[in-house]
């Protein structure tokens, strides 16, 4: 039988708690990595991450959770270097940090699109920077950015939402010319329609969650589940021949153009 083998590997998934990033957080401690996910510490969300932490340990898992707010990079820093120091290695870094706030770019305060732009891609990069020492010590590191299929089609209802995801393309394309030769390999994954409370809150009505998965020609929306087996896909063995790609998981929807298109 083919297996995801994680076992003996440290992954940090930077926004982990809910959505794409618990469902990556879950599947890669069901295939047996070590994994510590950054959370705000919401107390909205409290129930949610206990939810999840027992899901991992009755799952036979390991998971940990901090409180972690992504944009401060000093503290980013220091949550890799604890890691490191208690588990000798971060093998894996997740990057799923964002936020998109549907707005009309005329309408956009330079505060907004400063926060936004920081929410979204600074925190990948801060992530990415302290892991990076740690990662050349060892000759090996695997690092997956979450975009978005915004970076295609301009979508999600936000300008700083689709510049700063476009902006991970950036980020992945220097690392790999830059530490793929020293054994670290990146790749970015653009999700899009994928059913999360996040995509309800946008689509809160039923009628209009069919609608929009009526744009899919796969004919339903994706599976949080589905980014993250991805994910273990890539920073597994399976994976090793596997960098630089931005990888667009829609259901066929970007290239979709209505019935019969």
């Amino acid at each position: 039988m083919l297996t995801i083998d994680l076992k003996g590997k440290v992954a940090l998934v930077l926004g982990g708690s809910r959505g794409i990033g618990g469902a990556i957080t879950k599947t890669l401690c069901e295939a047996g990595a070590l994994t510590i996910f950054t959370h705000k510490g919401n107390p909205k969300y409290r129930d949610r991450v206990e939810t999840l932490l027992n899901q991992v340990s009755n799952g036979g898992g390991i998971a940990k959770a901090k409180i972690l707010d992504a944009r401060d990079a000093a503290k980013t820093t220091s949550l890799v270097n604890q890691i490191v120091k208690e588990k000798g290695k971060i093998d894996i870094l997740l990057c799923n940090v964002g936020q998109n706030v549907a707005r009309a770019a005329e309408e956009l305060t330079d505060a907004q699109w400063e926060d936004g732009i920081e929410i979204t891609l600074s925190t990948a990069f801060y992530g990415v920077r302290a892991v990076l020492p740690h990662m050349l010590k060892a000759q090996y590191g695997r690092i997956i950015l979450i975009g978005s299929s915004a970076v295609y089609d301009g979508g999600g209802g936000a300008i700083d939402y689709a510049a700063a995801k476009s902006g991970l393309t950036g980020m992945m394309k220097y690392l790999v010319k830059n530490y793929a030769r020293k054994g670290i390999l990146t790749n970015v994954i653009h999700p899009c329609v994928i059913d999360t409370d996040l995509l309800r809150e946008r689509y809160f009505d039923e009628e209009k969650r069919r609608q929009l998965a009526g744009q899919v020609p796969v004919g339903r929306l994706g599976k949080p589940e589905e980014i993250a087996g991805l994910v273990a896909y890539l920073v597994s063995s399976w994976g090793d021949f596997i960098c630089g790609q931005s990888i667009l998981v829609d259901g066929g929807r970007t290239l979709f153009s209505g019935p019969g298109g």
